[in-house]
This record gives C-alpha cells, sequence and structure tokens, in this order.
C-alpha cells in the first residue's frame, strides 16, 4: 500500500479510471459470453424447429440474460464504488499535503522559520514540501548571518563613533594651542624686531664712540708731541704724580668696568626680554660710571691745581702730565680697538637677530598653516561623524527589520 501512495500524483489518480475500465472490460466480457451462449441455443432451437422445445429455451434464454444482466449492474456498480473510493483518498491525501505546505508557507510568510515542513508523500507535492524545506533553511541561515552582521556592524559604528568624537575632541584642542601658538610666534617676531632694531642703533652708538676715541686718540698724540718740548720741567712734580697715577688708576678701573658692562649690555640685548629691560638697566650703570669718572677727573684737575700752587716749576708738570697723556693715549688706543671688535660682534648680533626674526615669522606662518589645517580635519571628521551616526541608524533599522523573523 505504501508503494502506492510513493507513486506520483498522475498515476494515482489514473489508478480508479484504469480499475474502472478493468471492471468494464471484464463486464463486458461475462456479457459478451452470456449473449453468445444464448445465440447459440437459439440457432439448436431453430435447427431442430421444435416449438415447444423453442418456447423453452427462449423462456431459458430471457432469464439468463437477465442474470447476466444483473450481475453486469452489480459489477458495473462495485467499480463505481470503488474507484469513487480510491478517488476519494487519493484527492484527500493530497489535499492534506497541500494543506500542510500552505500552513508551513503561512508560517513563513508570518516570520516564523522555526517549524520545518511535514513531508508526507515522496510524490510531486513530496518534491515541493523538500524544495520549500530547503529554500527555508538558506533563508533562516542568511538571515542569521544578517542578524550577526548588522550586531557587528552596529557595534563596530558605536566604536567609531566614540573614536571619531575622541580624536575631533584633540584635533579641536590642537587647533586651538596652534592659534595661540601662532599669536604667541607673531609676539615674539615682533620682539625679535624690536631687538634687532635696537641691536642695529647700539651698532651705531658703538660706531660713533669708536670714531669719537680715534679723535681723542689723535688729540692725545699730538699733546703728547707738545709735551715733549716741556720735559725737563716735570722734575719737581714727583709726589703729585702719584697721586695723579693712582687717580688715573681709578679712571682706568672705571672704563674697564665700562667695557665690562658694554659686553653685558651685549648679552642682554641679546636675550630681550619685554622690548630690553635688561639693557636698560646695564645702560644706567653705565651712567653711573660715567659720572663717576666726571668726579675722578674733576679730582684730578683739583689735585693738578694744588700741584701747580705747590710747585714752582709748571714745565715739571706737564712732563708728568705728557707722560699720562702718553698713557691715556695708549688706552684710548686700546679703547678703539676694543670698540672696533665690538662693533663685528654688534653687528653679527645684528644679523643673527634679523635672522632670528625671519625664522619667527616662518614659525608663525606654519603655526597658522597648521592652525587653518587642523580647522579643516575638524570639519572633515564632523562630516565623518555624520556618516558614522547614518551607518548605525541603517545598521539598527537592518536588526529591526530581520528582529520580524523568528530564526
Amino acid at each position: 500500500m505504501q508503494w502506492f501512495w510513493n507513486r506520483p500524483v498522475g498515476v494515482k489518480f489514473a489508478a480508479p479510471l484504469v480499475l474502472m475500465g478493468a471492471v468494464f472490460a471484464v463486464v463486458g466480457g461475462l456479457g459478451a459470453l452470456a449473449l453468445r451462449s444464448a445465440a447459440s441455443s437459439l440457432r439448436a432451437v431453430s435447427a431442430e424447429a421444435d416449438p415447444v422445445a423453442a418456447a423453452e429455451l427462449a423462456t431459458a434464454a430471457e432469464q439468463e440474460a437477465t442474470r447476466t444482466l444483473a450481475v453486469l449492474a452489480v459489477a458495473f456498480v462495485i467499480g463505481a464504488i470503488l474507484c469513487t473510493v480510491l478517488t476519494v483518498a487519493v484527492s484527500s491525501r493530497v489535499r492534506r499535503s497541500i494543506e500542510m505546505l500552505r500552513g508551513s508557507i503561512d508560517e513563513l510568510a508570518a516570520g516564523d522559520l522555526t517549524h520545518p515542513a511535514v513531508h508526507v508523500d515522496s510524490d510531486e507535492v513530496g518534491s515541493i514540501v523538500d524544495a520549500f524545506e530547503v529554500a527555508r533553511g538558506e533563508l533562516r541561515g542568511t538571515l542569521t548571518q544578517v542578524a550577526a552582521a548588522a550586531g557587528s556592524v552596529s557595534s563596530k559604528a558605536d566604536d567609531l563613533a566614540a573614536a571619531n568624537t575622541q580624536v575631533a575632541g584633540g584635533v579641536s584642542q590642537t587647533s586651538t594651542q596652534a592659534g595661540v601658538a601662532a599669536t604667541a610666534a607673531e609676539q615674539v617676531s615682533l620682539n625679535v624686531q624690536t631687538v634687532a632694531a635696537g641691536a642695529e642703533q647700539m651698532g651705531a652708538s658703538i660706531r660713533e664712540i669708536a670714531t669719537n676715541a680715534n679723535e681723542a686718540a689723535k688729540v692725545a698724540s699730538q699733546a703728547v708731541t707738545f709735551s715733549n718740548t716741556t720735559a725737563a720741567t716735570v722734575g719737581a712734580l714727583g709726589e703729585s704724580s702719584k697721586e695723579i697715577g693712582s687717580v688715573v688708576k681709578v679712571i682706568t678701573s672705571i672704563a674697564e668696568q665700562t667695557n665690562l658692562l658694554a659686553l653685558n649690555a651685549t648679552i642682554e640685548a641679546a636675550r630681550a626680554g619685554e622690548a630690553g629691560k635688561g639693557f636698560a638697566v646695564v645702560a644706567s650703570e653705565v651712567k653711573d660710571l660715567a659720572a663717576e669718572s666726571g668726579r675722578a677727573a674733576e679730582d684730578i684737575a683739583r689735585r693738578i691745581t694744588q700741584v701747580q700752587a705747590q710747585t714752582t716749576s709748571a714745565v715739571a708738570a706737564i712732563g708728568e702730565i705728557s707722560a699720562i697723556i702718553a698713557s691715556i693715549n695708549d688706552y684710548q688706543l686700546t679703547i678703539a680697538s676694543a670698540v672696533e671688535e665690538q662693533t663685528a660682534t654688534t653687528n653679527e648680533m645684528s644679523r643673527s637677530v634679523t635672522d632670528a626674526a625671519a625664522g619667527a615669522s616662518e614659525i608663525s606662518a606654519t603655526i597658522t598653516d597648521v592652525a587653518e589645517s587642523a580647522h579643516t580635519s575638524t570639519g572633515v571628521l564632523t562630516a565623518v561623524g555624520s556618516t558614522v551616526s547614518e551607518l548605525a541608524d541603517l545598521s539598527g533599522d537592518l536588526r529591526s527589520q530581520v528582529s520580524h523573523f523568528t530564526i
């Protein structure tokens, strides 16, 4: 019986027709045999020409035909019943398979992929059920992968959004700091330019000092020449010359300190903080030392007056003064040489400060470019953040759509 139900649908529906045909064939055969027998009996009676026998035979043939027709009717009814029962059974089984398949399709349409379709027969409907089951499994696997991928994309999008926010904050802070640094670099550039101008002015002052020192050296040389003509009268000023020598030592010390202060002024100018405050302090000290040099000079004049009052020979004093002037001449030459060297140093410092000013300007321009690039990067990161947010929203929509299915 199972063999029959595993046949194709066409075979199942053709079987009742074949059975009915077989019944009709059997019934027809029986009827033909009965009619042939009756015909043979009638031919035999006709041959004997016996009326009584013919009547009896005719009655017997009629009864035989009636029985044959009854048998044929019963056989026909039985065959029809069998065909109907078999047809109803086949139709019912096929309809049940189709209804079960339809139930599985309805569950799939409702989003439930957890219930497999029931395989009843191995016919065409069974093949459809098998194909549906394969499609359901493939769809379930695909939706499972899509749900997992959507969850992964959502998680990665959240991580990317957090990283993008952090990077955007860092870039914004960098942009702000770069702006502050650019302002500071511009201020440094202005300060360096001011220092360069001050160094140039100091160089001009030193060159003027060198010129004056050279003129003083010339005057001292002339004084030495004049004093040589009166050298014979210098002998009486021995003690006063010692005091004058002490004063000259003071002047020499002052000159040396002035030299050191000039060097300190150069160093302070190179360091130039806040528009040359250090240089102003050094200049004030130089001024004080110059005043002290003036007082020392007045002391020299007073002592010379005393020497002139105490001696009777001005010629001797002139001789001593000649020697002093010669020493002063040497100091003036030394000062002129030192001033010349200081002039070269100041010029080199001025060039260095000028180069530093140019470098500070380039640094300021570079920092400004960095600030602009950081600002541009901030805009790009903002756009990336918007894209990441859209990606997260799309991932959420995809997960929402997949959640409608039960997998």
